[in-house]
């Protein structure tokens, strides 16, 4: 029986053919307005949790300031007291490195007049195991002839943007003064300047691009920070990696614990809460997408709704005969129900594909005319999920919109149906 309503739902659909493709039309616009929208946020989402996976792997945690996902959270990274001995005691951690971040009194060269080049710029100390063990945070950084990065083994040295550089009258192999806490100054020579391209900017912020890194920043050893402020209640950021066959989330929890004894105001963050963040702010957009691309689902309805009662209006002589032979209320029912459903349907199939197409054409053009940090690549994510839902909901949404009109061919008397004209 219900192949043959669908039989007939569909020879209806068939005969009605200009009235049948503009209710589909409503129907396709507001489905690719969805599908587009929502495979944009999920292509979005794809990068970032894709970036966020080449940053930190399966075995990397941070340890950063405790309120960094509060909603008072500032958009500036803040600084928090750590003792580094005590991460590094926790069962399960293999390796520790750490960013310190100071505003210090930086003196360099001279101008053409003599005057001494100097200011107030932020100092950031890096740890050696930063430089060696996690070159995701670092980034792919790229010096200036005859610059290098900072060793191991380097003590009193610098690494300075070109635009410092300039400001500072210094360059490769010139000495710095620079003035820390009380007494505490070193003369360091700078070993480096990151070369000035605008193509490259991302990429040499050190991997700390979360940090407010500026074109100001000095970067100098970690030792070199340890001498300049003792007191390390300045840290801005600290990644550890475990050690194989230990589970990251719980060895980040212990070790949070741990630094929470000993009055650190600090939460280790690995990649999963950070891939649930973006889960939770990416619902959130996607809802307020689909939303928006509702009102045209609505308007679509509306038409669907339209052409239904047209179609019943028109065929009100064969809903009477239908009944005279024998069809029950809930046939003719389902037979209009069916009709608009398909009208749905056949909107939803077609809306899919160019939602689809429309999502893949923007991935390809931003792709074309942007350069993502790293080297990464817009992709385009084809969900099935939504696939389906979207074509059970094309269906869904003609048949209730087909209901009211479907309602009253079924409770139509089938005397006063016989007898229209």
């Amino acid at each position: 029986m219900f192949i043959e309503f669908l039989r007939l739902a569909g020879q209806s659909v068939l005969h009605r053919k200009l009235r049948s493709i503009l209710a589909v039309l409503g129907v396709l616009i507001g489905i690719m307005a969805v599908v587009m929208l929502i495979s944009f946020g999920l292509s979005l989402k794809g990068l970032m949790t894709g970036e966020v996976s080449k940053v930190f792997g399966v075995d990397t945690f941070m340890i950063m300031d405790e309120n960094v996902f509060s909603r008072s959270h500032s958009n500036t990274v803040k600084e928090y007291a750590l003792d580094l001995e005590t991460l590094r005691g926790v069962e399960g951690v293999k390796t520790v490195a750490a960013v310190r971040q100071r505003t210090a009194f930086i003196q360099g060269g001279t101008d053409d007049s003599g005057k001494a080049q100097q200011g107030f710029f932020p100092v950031m100390g890096l740890s050696p195991e930063l430089l060696t063990d996690f070159t995701a945070f670092t980034g792919d950084l790229v010096f200036e002839e005859g610059g290098r990065q900072i060793a191991e083994t380097d003590v009193d040295v610098a690494v300075v943007r070109r635009q410092l550089a300039d400001r500072l009258g210094v360059g490769v192999g010139d000495a710095i003064l620079i003035a820390g806490e009380k007494s505490n100054e070193i003369t360091a020579t700078v070993i480096g300047i990151l070369a000035a391209s605008e193509e490259k900017e991302q990429d040499q912020e050190f991997g700390m691009s979360m940090s407010a890194s500026s074109a100001d920043t000095i970067y100098i050893p970690y030792a070199t920070m340890d001498r300049l402020w003792p007191e390390g209640n300045d840290f801005l950021v600290t990644v550890a990696r475990t050690l194989p066959g230990y589970e990251v989330d719980e060895v980040a929890d212990r070790a949070e614990a741990a630094l929470k004894a000993e009055g650190s105001r600090v939460a280790a963050i690995t990649s999963g809460d950070i891939t649930s963040l973006i889960d939770q702010w990416m619902t959130y957009i996607n809802i307020f997408l689909a939303g928006l691309a509702g009102i045209s689902l609505l308007v679509g309805g509306v038409g669907v709704m339209n052409t239904m009662f047209t179609s019943v209006l028109e065929r009100t002589k064969d809903i009477g005969v239908m009944k005279a032979v024998g069809a029950k209320n809930r046939h003719i029912l389902a037979v209009f129900l069916i009709e608009s459903g398909l009208i749905g349907l056949f909107g939803g199939v077609i809306g899919t594909m160019f939602g689809l197409g429309a999502a893949a054409l923007i991935c390809l053009m931003i792709n074309a005319l942007t350069s993502m940090p790293g080297g990464a690549a817009f992709p385009f994510i084809a969900s099935p999920t939504l696939i389906a839902a979207t074509l059970v909901g094309a269906f869904a949404l003609g048949a209730v919109s087909g209901l009211w009109p479907a309602w009253r061919a079924a409770r139509m008397p089938v005397v006063d149906a016989l007898r229209y004209e």
